[in-house]
């Protein structure tokens, strides 16, 4: 008789925190992503470059939402929409992604103009970190960005993370432009002296039961 395959664990598909409310998105979201992208001009230029014609179009929007959905069911990048729990406002997404290797994952992160300056970055990078060393148990998270993304590199020293150096000349996805990249990491050992080790979180599986 053989014995049964385990099962493995379901990652956390819903995430909350004092302030937010962090899931994997739904087809809904496709507008909500629409407006915060929007609203915020050229806030979020290096994310999402202005085309030609203008705005992305709420099709292009669906396409990425579905993109996100089908990897985070695959168990492969998962993206989480950060919302504000009593009005379902989009704030922003948080990413962890596998591309820093193996053990380990990667952090990004956008968030929209009227957003900016709340700590709501910190907060939700926090989760991020916190579900990647407890639920997941790497051994380093990576966090990258841009020379000129100096909110973003304050995030990343407030969060306990070292900077380990300018890399020259990278380009990480094909929408993004090429260029220097800073680049910042934690290490297992080093995660329980952070912020993101004490945030309050609570953390729900694909049928919404709680992860202890």
């Amino acid at each position: 008789m053989s014995t049964p395959t385990a099962i493995p664990p379901s990652p956390p598909y819903l995430l909350r925190t004092p302030r937010l409310l962090l899931r994997c998105m739904e087809p809904a979201d496709a507008a909500r992503r629409k407006e915060a992208v929007d609203s915020s001009g050229d806030h979020l230029a290096d994310f999402f470059p202005r085309l030609p014609e203008g705005l992305l179009p709420l099709e292009t929007h669906a396409a990425q939402v579905r993109k996100f959905r089908g990897g985070f069911d695959l168990d492969q990048d998962r993206v989480y929409g950060t919302f504000e729990p009593d009005t379902g406002k989009l704030l922003g997404e948080g990413y962890l992604l596998k591309r820093a290797g193996l053990g380990a994952l990667e952090v990004g992160y956008w968030l929209r103009l009227d957003a900016v300056g709340q700590g709501i970055a910190s907060e939700m990078a926090s989760a991020l970190v916190k579900i990647a060393f407890e639920f997941d148990k790497v051994k380093r998270m990576d966090l990258m960005c841009s020379p000129r993304n100096e909110r973003s590199a304050a995030v990343a020293r407030r969060l306990g993370f070292t900077f380990e150096g300018r890399l020259r000349d990278r380009q990480l996805a094909p929408h993004h432009q090429r260029g220097d990249l800073l680049c910042f990491t934690l290490l297992d050992s080093e995660y329980p002296r952070t912020p993101a080790s004490q945030l309050p979180l609570q953390a729900f599986d694909f049928i919404g039961q709680r992860i202890p």
